[in-house]
């Protein structure tokens, strides 16, 4: 079959791409972004374009495509900073993107990697612990767009253009390479930079929580999302993944514990006034049932992160 992965040369992409590479079922990966996916493989058809651009959308998507993956996004801190930018790639892409599948006219599956930045606390101050009935409400606007999305797509699938999934993504460690735009970028930082032998000045205070989840486990979680029969995923088809709570010291102590033959750069903290009143108001850790049921998979601990990560790092 052929499948298409958007955002392809990205942190989660590349490794769902290798994934798929691997897998005997697939005759053709197409990868898309704005730059080159830096893989290579006979079975890899390599494009680069604009994918609000209708006629670039329609172009990768035709009746062999069986599964779209549509990961490419303008992430959290670049959506809040230029929300025109955020617009056009957050939400206008994967709109034209659907379009482009309902002009097809075989609905094909369509994964979307949402964000656990549809979920915001309230203003009592209280921490922000995410199950299923959390309702979604977005404090910025890269969730707002997240959120626009899963309603897009969940309606095109009672509608029978896609078989739609959502899933909302809690932070995804360890970023290797540089950071992005992400607010949560500390948490993979605090990992990255310790294991390279550089210190690192953290943004937040040490008690700062996030939910956190390893990228092997998400591309776990997509490729299970995929083999489900549409069927058993019900009529919302948003599904929050679960993750760890874990604050910026438990990292550090998890990176002491798993790399103890590494030489550890040093950690300092240095929190931002602004910064951390956004990280105060983000989910703490997500538990989901209905996630559980249909076998989507997890981190048991912060050690399982750490030690993904010196497996990919390490000689």
């Amino acid at each position: 079959m052929h499948v298409l992965v958007t955002g392809a040369a990205g942190f989660i992409g590349q490794a769902l791409v290798q994934a798929l590479l691997q897998r005997n079922d697939v005759a053709r990966v197409i990868a898309t972004d704005q730059v080159a996916c830096p893989l290579q493989s006979p079975k890899l058809d390599i494009r680069i374009g604009d994918l609000s651009d209708p006629a670039v959308a329609h172009a990768l998507i035709d009746t062999q495509t069986a599964t779209v993956f549509h990961l490419a996004s303008l992430v959290s801190g670049g959506a809040e900073a230029n929300h025109v930018q955020g617009m056009r790639i957050n939400f206008d892409a994967t709109r034209v993107l659907l379009d482009a599948a309902r002009a097809a006219g075989h609905c094909p599956h369509f994964l979307f990697a949402s964000s656990i930045a549809v979920y915001r606390a309230d203003d009592s101050g209280a921490k922000l612990f995410v199950t299923d009935a959390t309702v979604p409400a977005p404090r910025l606007s890269y969730g707002a767009q997240k959120l626009m999305c899963e309603i897009l797509i969940n309606d095109l699938t009672r509608r029978g253009v896609v078989h739609g999934v959502s899933l909302r993504l809690p932070t995804v460690m360890v970023r290797a390479g540089l950071a992005n735009t992400a607010i949560s970028g500390w948490t993979s930082a605090i990992v990255r930079e310790a294991v390279a032998g550089r210190d690192y000045v953290c943004p937040v205070a040490p008690y700062t929580t996030m939910a956190c989840i390893s990228v092997g486990r998400v591309v776990d979680a997509f490729l299970h999302a995929w083999s489900l029969p549409p069927a058993s995923l019900g009529i919302d088809r948003a599904y929050v993944l679960e993750g760890l709570p874990a604050t910026a010291q438990e990292i550090r102590a998890a990176v002491e514990r798993v790399a103890h033959g590494h030489v550890l750069g040093g950690l300092r903290f240095e929190p931002d006034a602004q910064m951390q009143s956004v990280m105060d108001q983000v989910a703490q850790s997500t538990v989901s049932v209905r996630a559980r049921r249909l076998g989507f998979p997890c981190n048991p601990d912060l050690d399982d992160i750490v030690r993904e990560y010196l497996s990919i790092v390490t000689p």
